[in-house]
């Protein structure tokens, strides 16, 4: 049936039929009411997999919101898989932020032409000139700034997925330059029904808006698009055989996954998609209040480190009352955004003040091994987890930094999980990255100096890939853009 209007204004009652619909009554049965099923995916080639399955095994709804959807390997084999399902009869509404559709309109405007799919993009440019852009930009800056940073992925109402990647080769491991450490939570149960509405809140919002596109080109624009990816998975079918539809299908690749079920209460943190009226400030209110709980130990992970004032105080005053706190973020080496360090220098130094354990990503981490997708080979790490456990119970997972854009600019989501196994997981994950073979200690020295430990090693200057990452970091600490990162 052809999408229109009214079928995508709210998100469709949960599948009653099909093998997520299964799945998910399995995983439920096992439920106290008001908990929710939580897998952890912390395997790159994993996270793909897992999310072509919901793709495939999908029977009425796929709900899909991303800030970047990359037109590389793995972006256009999962459009692939996308539009299978809306070939199938399923209604996909597909959402992402404008920032990142640069050179992707006309792919998504042969997506939008599928009568099973509506593409709406939020706070676009009015110009889709790449020349004009940042003429636009600058006359609208108040409003352009903001940007929707969520990842949510829906599969017929029955499994959603939240965390930290968006859709490209190098959150999936298949990138030749560099992959990310990265983490996402899939959930059913009690939490689809908030992580529904929050998609209704931003598909519905005034910043969505339709995808722009010429009636009389949108056929020949799909054909085009269908084109596109099936030669590409045609032409690449070495580097992405570990994201093979298996023999038998999904269905036993997704029984090993329901295996790693845990289960626990939970809340949804999320902005409002109204970030030109009003600052998009209640994720990160409430994360503080999350924070400022721990009573005897708190966990952070976050690639781009760049806190405010009462963050730094919120620390001290945990750190004062004998909380153990331990962050995990990148060195120059790993940062992938060099002027995200740049920001994160400034406040490096008040950080280690308040008595927190400050660890950054080795570029040349031994967990390298664990987040690369053969055959490929990428040359270094970066982190891109943010995640946060409190006191071994409470679990933080979701798309924001503890940066300004994330605080201020941008909207985020991410769910706090009161699950004790699933924290256990967590830590377990957050303290290897914190191991000598896979990160830095930082520590200030009573002469003031700051130190990086490896063991029992240290240096005196911070860890960088070479001259040209050092120059440049240099050069971008003495511009005055560091509010932005």
């Amino acid at each position: 049936m052809p999408v229109t209007e009214a079928d995508t204004s709210r998100s469709a009652r949960p599948a009653e039929a099909g093998a997520l619909a299964e799945y998910a009554a399995a995983a439920e049965a096992g439920l106290q009411p008001g908990e929710t099923a939580y897998w952890l995916l912390d395997d790159n080639a994993g996270a793909l997999r897992v999310r072509i399955a919901l793709a495939d095994l999908a029977v009425e709804t796929l709900d899909i919101q991303y800030f970047i959807w990359q037109d590389d390997l793995t972006g256009r084999l999962l459009m692939q898989h996308v539009l299978a399902a809306a070939d199938r009869g399923v209604r996909v509404r597909f959402f992402l932020d404008d920032l990142a559709v640069t050179g992707l309109d006309t792919q998504l405007v042969g997506l939008d032409a599928h009568p099973s799919i509506e593409v709406r993009i939020f706070n676009p440019w009015k110009s889709r000139s790449q020349l004009v852009r940042p003429f636009e930009f600058a006359l609208r800056m108040g409003r352009l700034n903001h940007r929707m940073h969520n990842k949510v992925f829906v599969a017929d109402g029955r499994f959603g997925i939240v965390g930290g990647r968006n859709i490209g080769d190098r959150y999936f491991g298949v990138y030749d330059e560099f992959v990310q450490n990265d983490i996402d939570l899939m959930v059913s149960g009690t939490m689809l029904d908030d992580l529904m509405s929050a998609f209704d809140a931003f598909w519905n919002s005034e910043l969505s808006h339709r995808m722009f596109r010429d009636a009389r080109e949108t056929d020949e624009r799909l054909a085009e698009l269908r084109r596109m990816c099936a030669q590409s998975a045609a032409a690449n079918q070495a580097s992405l055989a570990a994201f093979a539809v298996p023999s038998g299908g999904w269905h036993g690749y997704f029984d090993d996954v329901m295996r790693g079920l845990t289960r626990g209460t939970g809340e949804l943190l999320l902005d409002t998609p109204a970030v030109h009226a009003e600052l998009p400030t209640q994720l990160y209110e409430r994360f503080k209040e999350f924070v400022g709980s721990a009573e005897s130990e708190l966990i952070l992970s976050s690639p781009y480190l760049v806190p405010d004032e009462p963050f730094v105080e919120l620390l001290d005053a945990l750190t004062d009352r004998g909380v153990r706190v331990r962050i995990v973020t990148n060195s120059l080496a790993s940062n992938s955004h060099t002027v995200a360090h740049s920001a994160y220098k400034q406040w490096r130094r008040a950080l280690l003040a308040t008595g927190a354990e400050v660890y950054e990503m080795r570029a040349d981490a031994q967990v390298l091994e664990d987040y690369k997708t053969p055959p490929a080979e990428p040359g270094w790490l970066a982190l891109h987890t943010k995640a946060a456990v409190v006191d071994g119970r409470w679990s933080f997972v979701g798309s924001p930094n503890i940066d300004p854009r994330s605080m201020i600019l941008n909207t985020e989501i991410g769910l706090v999980a009161d699950d004790p196994a699933l924290a256990g997981k967590l830590i377990r994950l957050l303290s290897r990255d914190m191991e000598p073979e896979n990160s830095w200690r930082v520590t200030l020295e009573s002469d003031g100096w700051l130190k990086w430990w490896n063991g029992s090693e240290a240096v005196g200057r911070q860890p960088a890939q070479g001259f040209q990452q050092r120059a440049l970091e240099f050069f971008l600490n003495l511009i005055p853009i560091k509010n932005q990162t």
